[in-house]
Protein backbone atom coordinates (compact mmCIF):
# COMPACT_ATOMS: atom_id res chain seq x y z
CA UNK A 1 0.00 0.00 0.00
CA UNK A 2 2.73 2.48 0.99
CA UNK A 3 4.48 2.10 -2.37
CA UNK A 4 1.35 3.35 -4.11
CA UNK A 5 1.41 6.62 -2.14
CA UNK A 6 3.41 9.54 -3.37
CA UNK A 7 6.52 9.77 -1.20
CA UNK A 8 6.52 13.55 -1.41
CA UNK A 9 3.01 13.70 0.04
CA UNK A 10 4.08 11.35 2.84
CA UNK A 11 6.97 13.68 3.68
CA UNK A 12 4.67 16.71 3.75
CA UNK A 13 2.19 15.03 6.09
CA UNK A 14 4.95 13.67 8.31
CA UNK A 15 6.30 17.20 8.60
CA UNK A 16 2.88 18.43 9.66
CA UNK A 17 2.44 15.67 12.25
CA UNK A 18 6.00 16.19 13.50
CA UNK A 19 5.21 19.82 14.21
CA UNK A 20 2.00 18.74 15.94
CA UNK A 21 3.88 16.22 18.11
CA UNK A 22 6.53 18.79 18.98
CA UNK A 23 3.94 21.34 20.08
CA UNK A 24 2.16 18.63 22.06
CA UNK A 25 5.37 17.60 23.83
CA UNK A 26 6.30 21.20 24.65
CA UNK A 27 2.81 21.76 26.02
CA UNK A 28 3.05 18.71 28.29
CA UNK A 29 6.54 19.65 29.45
CA UNK A 30 5.32 23.11 30.40
CA UNK A 31 2.25 21.80 32.22
CA UNK A 32 4.18 19.15 34.18
CA UNK A 33 7.09 21.48 35.00
CA UNK A 34 4.73 24.08 36.51
CA UNK A 35 2.54 21.54 38.29
CA UNK A 36 -0.53 22.09 36.14
CA UNK A 37 -0.91 18.51 35.05
CA UNK A 38 0.57 15.05 34.40
CA UNK A 39 1.64 14.69 38.04
CA UNK A 40 0.75 11.03 38.18
CA UNK A 41 3.13 9.94 35.36
CA UNK A 42 6.90 10.04 35.12
CA UNK A 43 8.95 12.08 32.64
CA UNK A 44 9.86 8.94 30.68
CA UNK A 45 6.20 8.02 30.36
CA UNK A 46 5.37 11.56 29.32
CA UNK A 47 8.10 12.05 26.74
CA UNK A 48 8.77 8.55 25.45
CA UNK A 49 5.82 6.24 25.97
CA UNK A 50 3.07 8.75 25.21
CA UNK A 51 4.87 10.03 22.10
CA UNK A 52 5.52 6.48 20.84
CA UNK A 53 1.87 5.55 21.40
CA UNK A 54 0.70 8.66 19.56
CA UNK A 55 2.99 7.87 16.61
CA UNK A 56 1.72 4.28 16.46
CA UNK A 57 -1.84 5.58 16.56
CA UNK A 58 -1.27 8.36 14.01
CA UNK A 59 0.49 6.46 11.17
CA UNK A 60 -2.46 4.21 10.24
CA UNK A 61 -4.78 7.20 10.62
CA UNK A 62 -2.62 9.22 8.19
CA UNK A 63 -2.59 6.39 5.63
CA UNK A 64 -6.35 5.96 5.96
CA UNK A 65 -6.95 9.69 5.40
CA UNK A 66 -4.67 9.67 2.32
CA UNK A 67 -6.40 6.74 0.66
CA UNK A 68 -9.88 7.92 1.51
CA UNK A 69 -9.13 11.46 0.30
CA UNK A 70 -7.71 10.10 -2.96
CA UNK A 71 -10.83 8.02 -3.44
CA UNK A 72 -13.02 11.07 -2.78
CA UNK A 73 -11.06 13.13 -5.31
CA UNK A 74 -11.54 10.45 -7.98
CA UNK A 75 -15.31 10.38 -7.34
CA UNK A 76 -15.62 14.10 -8.22
CA UNK A 77 -18.08 14.90 -5.42
CA UNK A 78 -19.35 18.45 -5.20
CA UNK A 79 -18.03 20.63 -2.37
CA UNK A 80 -21.10 20.23 -0.11
CA UNK A 81 -21.13 16.43 -0.30
CA UNK A 82 -17.36 16.40 0.11
CA UNK A 83 -17.54 18.31 3.39
CA UNK A 84 -20.47 16.26 4.75
CA UNK A 85 -18.80 12.92 4.00
CA UNK A 86 -15.44 13.99 5.43
CA UNK A 87 -17.18 15.34 8.55
CA UNK A 88 -18.93 11.99 9.14
CA UNK A 89 -15.71 10.05 8.50
CA UNK A 90 -13.80 12.34 10.88
CA UNK A 91 -16.32 11.53 13.65
CA UNK A 92 -16.13 7.78 13.02
CA UNK A 93 -12.33 7.70 12.80
CA UNK A 94 -12.11 9.99 15.84
CA UNK A 95 -14.05 7.49 17.95
CA UNK A 96 -12.24 4.43 16.60
CA UNK A 97 -8.72 5.82 16.92
CA UNK A 98 -9.40 7.29 20.36
CA UNK A 99 -10.47 3.78 21.42
CA UNK A 100 -7.24 2.45 19.95
CA UNK A 101 -5.18 5.15 21.69
CA UNK A 102 -6.73 4.44 25.11
CA UNK A 103 -6.26 0.72 24.57
CA UNK A 104 -2.54 1.24 23.82
CA UNK A 105 -2.22 3.40 26.95
CA UNK A 106 -3.91 0.63 28.93
CA UNK A 107 -1.46 -1.96 27.58
CA UNK A 108 1.42 0.33 28.52
CA UNK A 109 0.11 0.56 32.07
CA UNK A 110 -0.54 4.30 31.93
CA UNK A 111 -4.24 4.06 32.86
CA UNK A 112 -5.21 3.58 36.49
CA UNK A 113 -8.98 3.61 36.07
CA UNK A 114 -11.11 0.65 34.98
CA UNK A 115 -11.33 0.30 31.21
CA UNK A 116 -15.03 0.18 30.27
CA UNK A 117 -17.06 1.03 27.21
CA UNK A 118 -18.29 4.17 28.95
CA UNK A 119 -14.75 5.33 29.80
CA UNK A 120 -13.64 4.65 26.21
CA UNK A 121 -16.52 6.67 24.82
CA UNK A 122 -15.87 9.52 27.25
CA UNK A 123 -12.21 9.65 26.18
CA UNK A 124 -13.20 9.70 22.52
CA UNK A 125 -15.59 12.61 23.11
CA UNK A 126 -12.81 14.61 24.77
CA UNK A 127 -10.48 13.90 21.83
CA UNK A 128 -13.08 14.46 19.08
CA UNK A 129 -12.57 18.22 18.54
CA UNK A 130 -8.78 17.86 18.29
CA UNK A 131 -9.13 14.92 15.93
CA UNK A 132 -11.58 16.89 13.80
CA UNK A 133 -9.06 19.69 13.29
CA UNK A 134 -6.21 17.25 12.57
CA UNK A 135 -8.36 15.28 10.15
CA UNK A 136 -9.49 18.31 8.12
CA UNK A 137 -6.01 19.83 8.12
CA UNK A 138 -4.71 16.55 6.65
CA UNK A 139 -7.52 16.51 4.08
CA UNK A 140 -6.71 20.11 3.14
CA UNK A 141 -3.00 19.27 2.66
CA UNK A 142 -3.82 16.18 0.59
CA UNK A 143 -6.34 17.94 -1.65
CA UNK A 144 -4.01 20.90 -2.15
CA UNK A 145 -1.17 18.55 -3.04
CA UNK A 146 -3.19 16.62 -5.63
CA UNK A 147 -4.64 19.83 -7.05
CA UNK A 148 -1.14 21.25 -7.54
CA UNK A 149 0.04 17.94 -9.03
CA UNK A 150 -2.90 17.96 -11.42
CA UNK A 151 -2.21 21.58 -12.38
CA UNK A 152 1.46 20.75 -12.97
CA UNK A 153 0.54 17.76 -15.16
CA UNK A 154 -1.84 19.95 -17.16
CA UNK A 155 0.96 22.49 -17.70
CA UNK A 156 3.36 19.72 -18.76
CA UNK A 157 0.77 18.35 -21.20
CA UNK A 158 0.20 21.87 -22.51
CA UNK A 159 3.93 22.36 -23.08
CA UNK A 160 4.19 18.96 -24.80
CA UNK A 161 1.25 19.79 -27.05
CA UNK A 162 2.83 23.16 -27.92
CA UNK A 163 6.09 21.39 -28.77
CA UNK A 164 4.23 18.89 -30.94
CA UNK A 165 2.37 21.70 -32.71
CA UNK A 166 5.66 23.54 -33.24
CA UNK A 167 7.15 20.34 -34.69
CA UNK A 168 4.23 19.97 -37.08
CA UNK A 169 4.45 23.63 -38.07
CA UNK A 170 8.18 23.37 -38.81
CA UNK A 171 7.63 20.24 -40.90
CA UNK A 172 4.85 21.93 -42.88
CA UNK A 173 7.12 24.90 -43.58
CA UNK A 174 9.93 22.61 -44.70
CA UNK A 175 7.62 20.63 -46.97
CA UNK A 176 6.44 23.93 -48.51
CA UNK A 177 10.06 24.90 -49.09
CA UNK A 178 11.16 21.69 -50.80
CA UNK A 179 8.85 21.90 -53.87
CA UNK A 180 9.71 25.60 -54.21
CA UNK A 181 13.39 24.77 -54.54
CA UNK A 182 12.89 21.63 -56.62
CA UNK A 183 10.95 23.43 -59.32
CA UNK A 184 13.56 26.18 -59.55
CA UNK A 185 16.38 23.64 -59.88
CA UNK A 186 14.54 21.55 -62.47
CA UNK A 187 13.88 24.69 -64.49
CA UNK A 188 17.60 25.46 -64.39
CA UNK A 189 18.47 21.96 -65.61
CA UNK A 190 15.82 22.23 -68.32
CA UNK A 191 17.42 25.41 -69.62
CA UNK A 192 20.77 23.62 -69.98
CA UNK A 193 19.49 20.73 -72.09
CA UNK A 194 19.54 22.66 -75.37
CA UNK A 195 22.81 24.41 -74.53
CA UNK A 196 24.96 21.58 -73.16
CA UNK A 197 23.42 18.11 -72.85
CA UNK A 198 26.40 16.63 -71.03
CA UNK A 199 26.41 19.46 -68.50
CA UNK A 200 22.66 19.04 -68.01
CA UNK A 201 23.18 15.32 -67.29
CA UNK A 202 25.92 16.05 -64.78
CA UNK A 203 23.78 18.69 -63.12
CA UNK A 204 20.87 16.25 -62.92
CA UNK A 205 23.16 13.66 -61.28
CA UNK A 206 24.30 16.26 -58.74
CA UNK A 207 20.72 17.25 -58.12
CA UNK A 208 19.85 13.58 -57.52
CA UNK A 209 22.53 13.39 -54.83
CA UNK A 210 21.27 16.63 -53.33
CA UNK A 211 17.69 15.33 -53.34
CA UNK A 212 18.81 12.15 -51.56
CA UNK A 213 20.45 14.23 -48.84
CA UNK A 214 17.30 16.33 -48.39
CA UNK A 215 15.03 13.29 -48.15
CA UNK A 216 17.39 11.72 -45.62
CA UNK A 217 17.28 14.86 -43.47
CA UNK A 218 13.59 15.67 -43.95
CA UNK A 219 12.64 14.94 -40.31
CA UNK A 220 15.57 16.82 -38.78
CA UNK A 221 14.83 20.33 -37.52
CA UNK A 222 18.35 21.05 -36.31
CA UNK A 223 21.57 19.88 -37.92
CA UNK A 224 25.26 20.25 -37.08
CA UNK A 225 26.87 22.87 -39.29
CA UNK A 226 29.15 20.19 -40.75
CA UNK A 227 26.12 18.32 -42.13
CA UNK A 228 24.42 21.51 -43.30
CA UNK A 229 27.61 22.55 -45.13
CA UNK A 230 27.77 19.19 -46.91
CA UNK A 231 24.26 19.66 -48.28
CA UNK A 232 24.83 23.34 -49.08
CA UNK A 233 28.00 22.59 -51.05
CA UNK A 234 26.01 20.23 -53.27
CA UNK A 235 23.61 23.08 -53.99
CA UNK A 236 26.51 25.46 -54.66
CA UNK A 237 27.93 22.88 -57.06
CA UNK A 238 24.64 22.76 -58.97
CA UNK A 239 24.45 26.55 -59.17
CA UNK A 240 28.12 26.74 -60.12
CA UNK A 241 27.51 24.50 -63.14
CA UNK A 242 24.64 26.68 -64.26
CA UNK A 243 26.41 30.03 -63.89
CA UNK A 244 29.91 28.79 -64.71
CA UNK A 245 32.60 31.39 -63.94
CA UNK A 246 30.07 34.10 -63.18
CA UNK A 247 29.35 32.76 -59.68
CA UNK A 248 31.84 32.52 -56.83
CA UNK A 249 30.67 31.33 -53.42
CA UNK A 250 33.06 31.13 -50.46
CA UNK A 251 32.31 29.72 -47.01
CA UNK A 252 34.17 31.12 -44.00
CA UNK A 253 33.41 28.91 -40.98
CA UNK A 254 35.00 29.76 -37.65
CA UNK A 255 36.98 26.94 -36.08
CA UNK A 256 35.34 24.53 -33.61
CA UNK A 257 31.82 25.21 -34.92
CA UNK A 258 31.30 21.93 -36.79
CA UNK A 259 29.02 20.64 -34.02
CA UNK A 260 27.03 23.87 -33.65
CA UNK A 261 23.35 23.31 -34.44
CA UNK A 262 21.41 25.34 -36.99
CA UNK A 263 17.98 24.82 -38.59
CA UNK A 264 18.21 22.29 -41.40
CA UNK A 265 18.42 23.69 -44.94
CA UNK A 266 18.24 27.24 -43.55
CA UNK A 267 21.04 28.59 -45.75
CA UNK A 268 19.82 27.28 -49.09
CA UNK A 269 16.87 29.72 -49.50
CA UNK A 270 19.07 32.65 -48.40
CA UNK A 271 21.72 31.71 -50.95
CA UNK A 272 19.07 31.08 -53.60
CA UNK A 273 17.58 34.51 -52.92
CA UNK A 274 21.00 36.13 -53.30
CA UNK A 275 21.60 34.40 -56.62
CA UNK A 276 18.12 35.11 -57.95
CA UNK A 277 18.14 38.83 -57.14
CA UNK A 278 21.89 39.46 -57.21
CA UNK A 279 22.39 39.27 -60.95
CA UNK A 280 21.53 42.32 -63.02
CA UNK A 281 22.67 44.24 -66.08
CA UNK A 282 25.37 45.90 -64.01
CA UNK A 283 26.21 42.85 -61.88
CA UNK A 284 27.03 39.92 -64.15
CA UNK A 285 29.69 38.40 -61.92
CA UNK A 286 28.33 37.52 -58.50
CA UNK A 287 30.50 36.89 -55.46
CA UNK A 288 28.85 35.57 -52.30
CA UNK A 289 30.56 35.19 -48.92
CA UNK A 290 29.02 33.04 -46.20
CA UNK A 291 30.49 33.91 -42.79
CA UNK A 292 29.59 31.84 -39.73
CA UNK A 293 31.02 32.71 -36.33
CA UNK A 294 30.20 32.65 -32.62
CA UNK A 295 29.94 35.73 -30.45
CA UNK A 296 29.11 35.37 -26.77
CA UNK A 297 26.21 32.89 -26.64
CA UNK A 298 24.93 33.65 -30.14
CA UNK A 299 25.70 32.13 -33.53
CA UNK A 300 26.06 34.66 -36.35
CA UNK A 301 25.40 33.72 -39.97
CA UNK A 302 26.02 36.38 -42.60
CA UNK A 303 25.53 36.00 -46.35
CA UNK A 304 27.09 38.92 -48.23
CA UNK A 305 27.03 39.48 -51.99
CA UNK A 306 28.22 42.17 -54.36
CA UNK A 307 25.15 42.00 -56.56
CA UNK A 308 22.17 44.19 -57.28
CA UNK A 309 21.08 46.22 -54.19
CA UNK A 310 17.58 45.94 -52.79
CA UNK A 311 14.91 48.16 -54.22
CA UNK A 312 12.72 50.28 -51.94
CA UNK A 313 9.66 48.07 -52.49
CA UNK A 314 11.54 44.78 -52.05
CA UNK A 315 9.37 41.99 -50.60
CA UNK A 316 10.27 38.59 -49.23
CA UNK A 317 9.56 35.60 -51.44
CA UNK A 318 8.38 32.14 -50.45
CA UNK A 319 11.82 30.90 -49.41
CA UNK A 320 12.60 33.81 -47.08
CA UNK A 321 9.10 33.83 -45.58
CA UNK A 322 9.51 30.15 -44.75
CA UNK A 323 12.93 30.84 -43.27
CA UNK A 324 11.60 33.53 -40.94
CA UNK A 325 8.60 31.40 -39.91
CA UNK A 326 10.89 28.49 -39.10
CA UNK A 327 13.17 30.69 -37.01
CA UNK A 328 10.19 32.09 -35.14
CA UNK A 329 8.78 28.62 -34.50
CA UNK A 330 12.09 27.18 -33.31
CA UNK A 331 13.38 30.12 -31.27
CA UNK A 332 10.37 32.29 -30.43
CA UNK A 333 11.60 35.88 -30.20
CA UNK A 334 15.19 34.84 -29.52
CA UNK A 335 16.52 35.34 -33.05
CA UNK A 336 17.40 38.10 -35.52
CA UNK A 337 16.92 38.08 -39.27
CA UNK A 338 17.62 41.06 -41.52
CA UNK A 339 18.36 41.85 -45.15
CA UNK A 340 19.85 45.22 -46.00
CA UNK A 341 22.00 46.93 -48.58
CA UNK A 342 25.71 47.21 -47.93
CA UNK A 343 27.41 50.59 -47.64
CA UNK A 344 27.37 52.57 -50.89
CA UNK A 345 24.82 50.01 -52.20
CA UNK A 346 27.70 47.66 -53.01
CA UNK A 347 25.55 44.58 -52.64
CA UNK A 348 23.27 42.95 -50.07
CA UNK A 349 23.94 41.57 -46.60
CA UNK A 350 21.67 39.00 -45.00
CA UNK A 351 22.25 38.46 -41.28
CA UNK A 352 20.83 35.79 -39.04
CA UNK A 353 21.53 35.48 -35.29
CA UNK A 354 20.35 32.43 -33.35
CA UNK A 355 21.14 30.94 -29.91
CA UNK A 356 24.34 28.91 -29.90
CA UNK A 357 23.92 25.24 -29.09
CA UNK A 358 25.95 22.16 -29.87
CA UNK A 359 25.22 18.61 -30.84
CA UNK A 360 25.34 16.27 -27.85
CA UNK A 361 28.20 13.86 -28.51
Amino acid sequence: MIREIDKKLIRILLSFYSVYFLINILQRVYLKSNGYGYRHISWSQLLVENTAIEIINTIPLMLLIIYFSRWMIKQNFNLFNLIIIHALVSVVTGILFSFFYVFLQFLAGNISYELTLNSLFTSSVRYLSTHFLIYFTSVFIINTYFYLEKSLNVEIQKINIEKQLAQVKVNILKYQLHPHFFFNTLNSISSLIDIDTKLAQNTLADFSDFLRDILFLKDSNLLPISVEMKVLKRYIGIMGIRFSDHLNVSINLEEDLDDALIPSLILQPILENGIKHGYSYDATDLKIDIDIFKKDSQLYIEVINNGEPLSENYKYGTGLKNTIERLKTLYGDNYTFSIENRKNRAGVKTKMIIPFSQEQV
